[in-house]
């Protein structure tokens, strides 16, 4: 009994395991899954987080310069012989341990606003830099829609080529019959046969093709390269995409400079240039600073004195009269016994306070200030020429997408007309093969410039997807099939 209970349990444990592998060469990626794999990631973008995350710190050390400083000072010496007494300055012949205790704080009334405008322009680099990252991530998105596409291109591709390798073996079957009867003579037979032979090793290339495309995009989403990698296809209507509503370039070009992250990073960094260029600036004025401090101390060489009074009978003179008489007197006499003076009694009485401001202009810096106001103004013009660049990249961008997405259309268009007109042509064609009334070599052309028609309607039809995405991306949409 309990060796069925174990092989019941150990065929539970098998079963799970194959269907749980099973599920595992079912994952069938979506766009989205593709996408968020690679923003999660991508070395890039995860490098400009981590610039991000300098840019916070760099803003909260400089709004942390508007705080004043505080410090903490302590020290402990020990003097050995002949030495002087750091707080009567007498020099004395004893060991001396003495330790002193401050505390000290530094606050910039005025520097020319540096403060300030450090600040400002920290804040201007934090908000650039998360422009830069939202463009870095939409590179990304179009980096793998683009893939996406093609690995869905080449399964189309595939598909085309097995449904030619399956069309030309039927019509070496139909061949080896006509020639069984005398229809047709035996050289059609082996041109036949011969395309059937190209049409494999077309096949052939057009899934290692699908799969160089599937690793290309497997890499592009930064994981490891799997053989069972597969993603979702969806259906695409050709009528559809003809008529897929097209703005005009320069209203999208218009909208695209309220919302494209590389126009806000542009001008956000001329901002920044003339933050630079005040924070320049600002090292011409005088500098006033506030500072603050108490300092304390001890010294084991110090010491409080028990002062003790007792009458004592002194010799004061003798009288003139009779020099051998001596004088007596009683005379009050005070002595003083050291009592020791403790650490912490010490720290209090020798507390001292100090408080002092500092005004400090400049005169003469060799022309340092200069420099930098000059090299300041250079990298504002600078960055204006960029952002005026930005711009005009931008420009060329949106209408060389607008006219793709046009010739795409037109492209589409003429490829349906193609293949309505070459399989119209082939199925005659095939008709006249099949009663003999026209050779292989004739027929092979046909059925070759057909199926080179539908291959052409598909590429027409995916590039035609991808420069739609392009421009639906610059009108600020998400991407999606």
């Amino acid at each position: 009994m309990n060796r069925i209970i174990r092989r019941i349990v150990i065929l539970c444990f098998f079963l799970v395991f194959f269907l749980t592998g099973l599920n595992a060469q079912q994952k069938v990626w979506s766009l989205e899954e593709c996408t968020n794999l690679s923003l999660q990631n991508n070395i890039s973008l995860n490098q400009k987080k981590l610039s991000g995350k300098l840019d916070e710190i760099n803003l909260t050390q400089s709004k942390a310069g508007v705080l004043p400083s505080l410090s903490a000072t302590g020290s402990q010496s020990f003097n050995f012989g002949r030495s002087v007494d750091p707080y009567s300055y007498e020099y004395i012949e004893q060991n001396i341990s003495s330790s002193n205790l401050s505390l000290n704080s530094n606050f910039t009334l005025f520097n020319g606003f540096q403060t300030k405008n450090n600040i400002k322009k920290d804040e201007i680099d934090l908000k650039a830099g998360n422009y830069d990252l939202e463009k870095t991530e939409d590179q990304v998105i179009l980096d793998v829609t683009q893939a996406y596409l093609q690995v869905l291109y080449a399964y189309e591709q595939v598909e085309n080529a097995e449904t030619k390798v399956k069309s030309t073996e039927a019509q070496v079957e139909r061949t080896e019959i006509l020639v069984s009867t005398g229809s047709v003579p035996e050289g059609n037979l082996l041109k036949i046969k011969s395309q059937l032979a190209t049409d494999n090793y077309s096949l052939v290339n057009n899934k290692n093709q699908l799969s160089i495309l599937k690793v290309n995009l497997m890499q592009i989403m930064e994981m490891p390269v799997i053989d069972n990698f597969e993603i979702e296809r969806p259906y695409f209507d050709e009528s559809d995409l003809r008529v897929i509503a097209i703005p005009e370039s320069e209203k999208i070009f218009q909208d695209a400079l309220k919302t494209r992250p590389e126009i806000q990073e542009a001008d956000l960094m001329i901002e920044s240039a003339e933050t630079s260029l005040d924070i320049a600036k600002g090292a011409r004025f005088p500098r006033l600073t506030l500072t603050a401090g108490v300092t304390t101390g001890y010294s084991n060489a110090r010491n409080l004195y028990s002062r003790e009074s007792a009458l004592e009978t002194r010799e004061i003179g003798y009288l003139k009269s009779d020099p051998s008489e001596i004088v007596m007197t009683q005379a009050q006499m005070f002595t003083a016994t050291p009592i020791g003076y403790p650490y912490f009694d010490q720290l209090q009485d020798n507390l001292s306070e100090s408080v002092r401001l500092s005004l400090s202009i400049p005169i003469f810096d060799r022309k340092l200030v200069q420099t930098n106001i000059k090299r300041s103004e250079i990298n504002i013009s600078a960055a204006k020429l960029s952002a005026q660049n930005t711009r005009n990249q931008l420009r060329k961008t949106i209408e060389q997408a607008f006219n793709d997405i046009i010739a795409a259309r037109n492209n589409l268009e003429a490829s349906e007309e193609q293949l309505i007109s070459t399989e119209r042509s082939f199925s005659d064609t095939e008709r006249k093969y099949e009663l003999g009334m026209m050779n292989a070599t004739d027929y092979l052309i046909e059925k070759n410039n057909f199926e080179q028609a539908k291959s052409n309607l598909t590429r027409a039809k995916y590039e035609l997807i991808f420069k739609q995405k392009i421009l639906e991306f610059y009108q600020g949409k998400p991407i999606a099939l």
